[in-house]
């Protein structure tokens, strides 16, 4: 696992920097995001390691970077911290897992998945937040109902939309915005994220249509890896297996948090 552990946790800190720093120490990887205080994603700690002090030294490393900040502690507990015992460390201070089990998945076929045509057309909007077809986009992405804290999201997808090694993807239905994702690829490994359909789409392919033309763009790319997470059990579990992504690990980074 090491091998390909140690790549996708360089790729995930890559890709979070279109809205973080990333302060790499040999106990953590420190993401912090100044301007998205609130987005946890851009503001957490990953990759975290004894580094010969001891897995509580670690632990008070990390909620000591972030207290400092005045930003929540976060920190993602992948197997080796686990086993390392750098999570029991934190749970001991009181930053404690998530509820919720998120699936890491992988596209497994060697040819992109075919689907039938439902009207749906793919726009490739630019990484230009003055473009209307990125104007367009960023509304797609903001448009899900269950979306919180609409002003958070607006500003993280806004960002998102402007990180070059961010492919943006616009689906639309008779003319009109219908959905939303984008695709990350560097160093051979692509990510597709922010896979939202606007609430009047639903259930009209709309999702599997954008996957499906992002799994196509990252196999053409030369990508030998094309991957997602997503909640288990969730709405798009089902509609990325049919696709053909299989599930390549269960909470590979286990999120923890001080709440």
């Amino acid at each position: 696992m090491d091998t390909w552990l140690e790549e996708l946790l360089a790729h995930e800190a890559e890709y979070f920097s279109f809205g973080a720093d990333c302060t790499q120490t040999a106990s953590a990887w420190f993401l912090d995001g100044p301007d998205l205080l609130d987005y946890l994603d851009c503001n957490h700690a990953l990759r975290l390691r004894d580094d010969g002090r001891g897995a509580d030294a670690v632990a008070r490393e990390v909620t000591a970077h972030y207290l400092t900040r005045g930003v929540r502690i976060a920190a993602d507990i992948d197997p080796i911290a686990e086993q390392q015992g750098i999570g029991s460390a934190l749970r001991r201070l009181g930053v404690t897992p998530v509820i919720g089990r998120r699936l890491l998945m992988r596209y497994e076929r060697p040819l992109p998945p075919e689907l039938p045509e439902r009207g749906i057309t793919i726009d490739i909007a630019p990484n230009d937040i003055g473009a209307i077809t990125t104007k367009e986009w960023v509304e797609a992405v903001v448009s899900d109902e269950d979306v919180a804290d609409v002003a958070i999201w607006q500003a993280v997808a806004e960002r998102e939309a402007r990180f070059p090694a961010c492919r943006l993807y616009l689906a639309r239905l008779g003319g009109q915005p219908a959905g939303a994702c984008d695709l990350f690829s560097a160093h051979g490994w692509g990510r597709i994220d922010s896979v939202v359909t606007h609430p009047d789409h639903r259930r009209r392919g709309v999702a599997s249509a954008l996957i499906a033309r992002a799994v196509r763009d990252s196999i053409a790319i030369g990508n030998e890896v094309t991957y997602l997470f997503t909640d288990a059990g969730g709405a798009g579990e089902p509609v990325y297996a049919r696709l053909g992504f299989t599930v390549w690990a269960t909470d590979i980074f286990k999120r923890h948090i001080r709440f």
